[in-house]
């Protein structure tokens, strides 16, 4: 079941690069929760439910051009999948370079994603909020 979660992360952010919210959320429970630990555009750090995880996506792709995520390393913990991402994009008013590294965690539950905790500024981070060290993770890049 774990790389079957590995999988869908992988396809819902090839949605959410190519700007395909609704192929992205599809990924996602009705009442999931996005919690964005360092940078939210709305200034609001959580997001309840596919509606306003939508709202939030729609500023930021309002507030960045060729906004996207690449991931350098998918960790699959089996409930959650830990994802090495590189946020990169380009402020629309103020052309700004964004150039962001960081761990997000998304956990199941269902099959879908509950929630998503974006922003951990190490691995380790990521994996002790999902009760692991490195030594019992795996990885799937």
């Amino acid at each position: 079941m774990s790389q079957e979660n590995v999988e869908k992360v992988r396809a819902a952010n090839a949605a959410f690069n190519r700007g395909d919210m609704d192929s992205a959320l599809a990924f996602y429970a009705a009442d999931a929760e996005v919690r964005d630990l360092l940078n939210g555009p709305d200034q609001s750090s959580v997001a309840k439910g596919t509606a306003a995880i939508r709202e939030t996506l729609a500023l930021w792709f309002a507030a960045f051009d060729q906004l996207r995520a690449e991931v350098d390393e998918y960790i699959d913990t089996g409930d959650a999948v830990i994802c090495a991402a590189h946020w990169v994009g380009h402020g629309r008013a103020s052309g700004i370079s964004i150039d962001v590294r960081q761990f997000d965690v998304y956990q199941f539950r269902d099959d879908k994603v509950a929630r998503a905790t974006l922003g951990y500024r190490s691995k380790a981070e990521a994996l002790e909020a999902v009760g692991l060290s490195d030594q019992d993770a795996h990885a799937d890049s």
